[in-house]
Order: structure tokens, then C-alpha cells, then sequence
């Protein structure tokens, strides 16, 4: 049977594929009994039927039944918040709602198969132990007298008490190193935390992100400070000492000011974020790509948001990215860095092995996304994103190869690059210019970019035109679930007769009349909020757009926590125009 894309590490990868060689071996020396001869219709016997896949459970669906039924083992359990159960993961309250809620007799009359049993199905797509990446953690006075030191961890439940927590079994290695130096650099230079009950003041919360090929950590230190200026000399004094004390495992050192109250982590404003050591960009591989090739990378920032489990979020992506159907013109809302767009970009860009391993030819040319448009609010997003594509290979994203576009005078001529044609003077390239601002292209021309990012939040992305003419929408929204004007464009029944546009300057409909969504037919809602997903689902399920639930798949992406992340692919029929 075809691989499932949820393998946690290269070594499960190759047994796979020794597995597979075993197998054709095995087949080639299978002994070959001499023809019957019962009369002449064995002559004309029908060809042998092709072989059908194998009845065994793959590598995969072993190794996810035997993490479901693996223990964490946490001295911290039972104390520390962030954890309600340390054996059998899938056995908690949101999962048990979740098979209650798709087994449902409401839910069965919406299901796109007749294949109602088992509909729901249960991944564990990393690790139970050392699967967080992320890691924010909660800082207090290690005594009452405040010039000792400091303690990492959580609050307790309902209260503002740090429970210290050191070597946690989920955290990373490198997360637990980090903490530990932490704690000893505050105490020696005599680090002052911020007190909630006190004067204010000090180190507040620290974020610790890895960066998965060096295992190194991009360390941001969270100060109750309104500008850096606030923080000295506590601040210098605290990152010298980190860096004397393990200098190879910081990747890079940002501080952040945030004097606001309440218990919001972050306070708003790229003025108070300060890098004091190191690159500006942890970077990671594109899922499902290869590293020796180099088709790419992600960049982060601490100011944009990132999975805690890299290592599981990968398995989602590519989820994602096979259920978009090849061909497609694919708008991305609530996008953040790009991830699961540029996945699937680069998924379908791609010719691979099936690893259908009882085909003789198991290899599939995937037809190339037509474009991709994304957006999001943060603004940070967009120079992260940017420097994404420009890491990509040129045919996969549609952008023109950068280089010396603008070179230095020549005899008294300004002259610029060379093309096939020879060069262009000055006035040629003015001329250039001109031609390509009077003929404004659309996305899917061979031309133009494949690509397209914005800076809009997602209600003000459809209203201004970013899913038209698609024919997949992608959401991942926050815990909050879909913005309201998003939810009222997908409940809408597909117009048959609207103008079919990929440029809301070509319709001819006012806008208050205008179905944004007109032509998506595969909705692919990746879910970070039960309540809230349940909630949109059946609010877009009840409503007259013809919505059908595809597939739903939970992903137990925080082994221990009360969390699900839901994958819905929803799909409906509708009158397919311009496609090509």
C-alpha cells in the first residue's frame, strides 16, 4: 500500500526501503509452475490481472499503534500544567469528543464516502519525548529576596506561581541545556525577575526556538522594560555570562521589551525587538524536500509564529499538499510564514517514488500548481516569506533570476545586463518598463510569478480578491476559529453565472453581490481549536454551498497535553470554468 507521509526519522525511512528490496527480491525467486494442459482454452487464457496491493500494515501504522500506546514517564507529572496524561496519548477528552462528533448520525448524512467506519483517524506524527522545539517559559524569583537567581517553568493552574520545570521529558535536549545555564548565569550576575506582586522590572519570560540542524537555540529574553535602554546593565550582564558559560549553544540572542500587563508574552511593535547576538533567521527545510538539493528554506523570526513540534508539523504539511489536487490555483488565508503553501508548491513540482513497491514503475509526474496567492496580518511574515522563495529554485516559483541587473557606465552610456537579444541602452529599459506597467498579466500567465504574498488580514484578503479564480482555499486560523466574513463568503451556494475572474478589476458585479469564493471546490481547514472547528463545520455543512466532509484526521501533535490539531478536507460540486 502507498506510503503514509508521517515517518519521524531518515533511519525508519531506510528500513522501509530495505524492506521493499527484501520484497522484490523475494518475488523475483518465487518459483514459476510449468502451464496446464486441460485443452485449449488455457491458450487463450485472459492476461494475469494485475497484483493488488499487499494486506500488511505498513512500517508507519506499526510505529503510530506502538506510540499510542508508548509512555512518556515525566517526573513532572501531576504537577506541571502542561501535561493531563503520560500514557496511552489518544486517550484524552478532546479526542474522545472528536470520535463522538465525526461518528455522529448528523455528521454521516455529510460525508462525501459510504465508508462510515472508522472515518476519524488518530495520528501520533512525532516522538512522545523530546518532540517540543518551542519552549515558552514563565520566570520568578528563586526566594523573596530576588537577587539569587531565577526559576523556569510554568504557572500552576489558576495562579500566577512558576512551578520550576528542569530536564522535562517532552522538551527538547538542547531546551533543557538552555535552562539550566539560564539558571545558573542568573545567579551569578544576580539576575532580578519580574515579580508580579512587586515593583516591576526585570527578566519576565524567556522563549527558546531550535534550530533543528545544529540543535543550537535562538534564545529571545522577554524584559518588563519599555526599551532596551530600561534593561541595563541586567540585560549585557546576563547574556555575557550565557554565552562564557556554553558559547556553542546559542544560535542567536534577541532581548524584547514588554512593560504591558495582563500575561500577554509579547507586546505589539517591531521597535521592541532587539538581536544581540548571532544570525537574524533560524532556518528549516521545506518539508518533503531534499537538503543535498537545495530546494529551499524556511526562515523564522521570534516575532512570527511557529509550531512548538516541528518535527510532527511536518507531517501535516505534507497532508496538506496531497490533498490539493494537481493543477490547482490554491489562495492560502491566515498563511504566516508559508509553510503550508510553499509545501505545496513544492510537492507538486516534484516527480517521486510512490513507493508502491509491487509496481514495476512506481514513479508519478505531479502536475505543477498554476499559482498560489498567501496572506497574512503580521508583517514580519512577509520579509520571512520572501527570503523563503528566494532560497527556491526559479522554476518552481516563477521568479525571474536575480543579478547584476544595473551595471556601471560604459563609454559614457548607462547599460544594463545582457540579455539574448544583446544589451539594452537607458531608453530601451524605460521603454521595457513602460510595456510591462501597460500589460498588467494575471498570476496564472507562463510569465509572472507563480507566487504571490500580501500583508492583509484574511477578511480583507478575500474582499480585495485573493481567492478568485481559485480553486483551493487553505485556512489555518487561530484558536478562534474562521473570521466571521469568511465563514458568510463559504456558506454561499456557487453562482453559476458570475464572471469568472482571477482580477476583481474584471468583474462586472458590484462587490456586494460578488461570491469571493465563487470557484473553490476543496476546502483544506487545518484546525488548532475543537470547539471552534466544530462550530465552522457546522456552520458551512448547514448552509446551502454544498460542502461535504472529504476526510478528517486528528493529529496528536503535543503528546501529553489535552490538544488535537484536525485536519478537514471539505469538497463540493460545482461547475468547473477556466481551470486550465
Amino acid at each position: 500500500m502507498a506510503r503514509n507521509e508521517y515517518s519521524s526519522s531518515r533511519s525508519e525511512r531506510s528500513s522501509y526501503k530495505t524492506r521493499k528490496s527484501v520484497a522484490r527480491r523475494s518475488r523475483g525467486s518465487k518459483s514459476v509452475s510449468s502451464p496446464t494442459t486441460h485443452g485449449a482454452r488455457n491458450n487463450k487464457s485472459k492476461p494475469k490481472p494485475k497484483p493488488s496491493p499487499p494486506s500488511v500494515i505498513s512500517i508507519d501504522e506499526k510505529l503510530n499503534r506502538e506510540r499510542l500506546r508508548d509512555n512518556i514517564d515525566c517526573q513532572h507529572f501531576g504537577k506541571c500544567a502542561g501535561c493531563v496524561t503520560e500514557d496511552n496519548v489518544r486517550d484524552i477528552e478532546v479526542i474522545r469528543s472528536s470520535k463522538l462528533y465525526f461518528g455522529s448520525s448528523y455528521m454521516q448524512k455529510h460525508l462525501m464516502t459510504n465508508k462510515q467506519d472508522d472515518f476519524y483517524k488518530v495520528i501520533v506524527p512525532s516522538e512522545l519525548t523530546q518532540w517540543r522545539t518551542q519552549a515558552k517559559l514563565a520566570v520568578a524569583p528563586k526566594s523573596k529576596w530576588g537577587r539569587d537567581g531565577c526559576v523556569f517553568g510554568l504557572y500552576e493552574r489558576k495562579s500566577h506561581k512558576v512551578m520550576p520545570i528542569l530536564n522535562c521529558e517532552v522538551h527538547h535536549p538542547s531546551i533543557n541545556r538552555a535552562v539550566e545555564v539560564l539558571k545558573s548565569a542568573t545567579a551569578k550576575v544576580k539576575t532580578v525577575a519580574f515579580d508580579v506582586e512587586g515593583k516591576g522590572g526585570g527578566l519576565r519570560y524567556i522563549q527558546c526556538q531550535v534550530d533543528r540542524v545544529t540543535g543550537k537555540i535562538s534564545l529571545s529574553l522577554v524584559w518588563d522594560a519599555e526599551n532596551l535602554k530600561e534593561c541595563q546593565p541586567g540585560l549585557s550582564h546576563l547574556v555575557k555570562e550565557i554565552k562564557r558559560l556554553d558559547p556553542s549553544l546559542w544560535y542567536n540572542i534577541w532581548c524584547h521589551t514588554n512593560d504591558s500587563l495582563g500575561n500577554a508574552i509579547f507586546a505589539r511593535g517591531d521597535h521592541r525587538w532587539h538581536l544581540m547576538s548571532g544570525p537574524e533567521y533560524v532556518r528549516e527545510q521545506i518539508p518533503g524536500t531534499d537538503p543535498d538539493k537545495k530546494e529551499g528554506l524556511l526562515h523564522f523570526v521570534p516575532m512570527v509564529f511557529r509550531q512548538g513540534n516541528m518535527d510532527g508539523f511536518e507531517a501535516i504539511a505534507l497532508h496538506v499538499a496531497k490533498a490539493i489536487p494537481g493543477g490547482s490555483k490554491v489562495c492560502e488565508l491566515y498563511a504566516g510564514v508559508g509553510l503550508l503553501g510553499l509545501t505545496a508548491l513544492t510537492y507538486h513540482s516534484k516527480e517521486v517514488n510512490t513507493d508502491d513497491w509491487w509496481e514495476e514503475n512506481s514513479f508519478e509526474k505531479r502536475e505543477p500548481l498554476k499559482w498560489i496567492r498567501l496572506s497574512d496580518e503580521n508583517p514580519a511574515n512577509h520579509k520571512c516569506f520572501n527570503r523563503a522563495v528566494n532560497s527556491m529554485p526559479n522554476e518552481i516559483t516563477g521568479r525571474k533570476a536575480r543579478g547584476n541587473k544595473y551595471n556601471k557606465q560604459t563609454n559614457g552610456k548607462m547599460k544594463v545586463g545582457k540579455t539574448s537579444e544583446g544589451e539594452l541602452t537607458l531608453r530601451e529599459l524605460m521603454e521595457e518598463m513602460m510595456n510591462e506597467a501597460n500589460n498588467q498579466s494575471t498570476p496564472n500567465d507562463s510569465n509572472e510569478e507563480k507566487v504571490i504574498y500580501k500583508s492583509l488580514s484574511a477578511s480583507k484578503a478575500i474582499r480585495e480578491g485573493e481567492a478568485l479564480g481559485a480553486n483551493v482555499l487553505i485556512v489555518d486560523p487561530p484558536r478562534k476559529g474562521l473570521d466571521e466574513d469568511i465563514l458568510f463568503q463559504l456558506s454561499k451556494p456557487h453562482n453559476p453565472k458570475q464572471t469568472y475572474a482571477e482580477d476583481p478589476m474584471l468583474m462586472i458585479e458590484s462587490d456586494d453581490s460578488i461570491n469571493w469564493v465563487n470557484d473553490i471546490d476543496t476546502l483544506i481547514y487545518v484546525s488548532c481549536g475543537f470547539d471552534s472547528c466544530v462550530s465552522d463545520c457546522d456552520r458551512l455543512l448547514k448552509g446551502k454551498s454544498g460542502w461535504k466532509v472529504a476526510s478528517a484526521t486528528g493529529y496528536v501533535l503535543f503528546p501529553g497535553s489535552n490538544h488535537v490539531e484536525t485536519v478537514l478536507v471539505l469538497k463540493r460540486q460545482i461547475e468547473q470554468r477556466y481551470r486550465s
